[in-house]
């Protein structure tokens, strides 16, 4: 899996990544970027969101439970860390809503609740850590 960033302008970048070329990432004005996309941050939290809601809907579609509309609120909370204050996400809260359709199985429906978290990719990912390698090349 792999993603490619180019510097715009500013604190401006396109990304690409599969069939999809023209994707920003920016910051908001108030941390001196241009507000052209969403942030890195903000990127991040929209990849936890994604990956649970897309992992608990797949759980409910092998239970064969249909959903009416499910509802996902990410709220990230920013904090200043650390003897020298540095920014860092310090907690996520996630806020599911759902709405199934007919009479489906309270039963099923609490096993999905168990279930998906442990299949998120990008949660456990986090919540177990891994290395990040960052390789440095002048191109002068």
């Amino acid at each position: 899996m792999k993603i490619v960033l180019t510097y715009n302008e500013k604190l401006h970048f396109k990304a690409a990544v599969r069939q999809f070329t023209d994707i920003s990432i920016d910051e908001p004005h108030s941390f001196h970027g241009t507000d052209l996309g969403p942030s890195s941050v903000e990127y991040l939290l929209i990849g936890i969101g994604g990956c649970l809601g897309t992992t608990f809907i797949y759980c409910l579609q092998k239970k064969r439970i249909l959903l009416d509309k499910l509802g996902i609120v990410v709220d990230g909370k920013l904090s200043h860390v650390g003897k020298r204050k540095h920014l860092r996400l310090t907690e996520v809260k996630v806020n599911m809503q759902y709405k199934t359709q007919g009479n489906s199985s309270l039963e099923k429906i609490e096993e999905c609740i168990k279930e998906f978290q442990e299949h998120c990719i990008v949660s456990n990912s986090l919540k177990e850590g891994f290395p990040i390698i960052v390789n440095w090349n002048n191109q002068s």
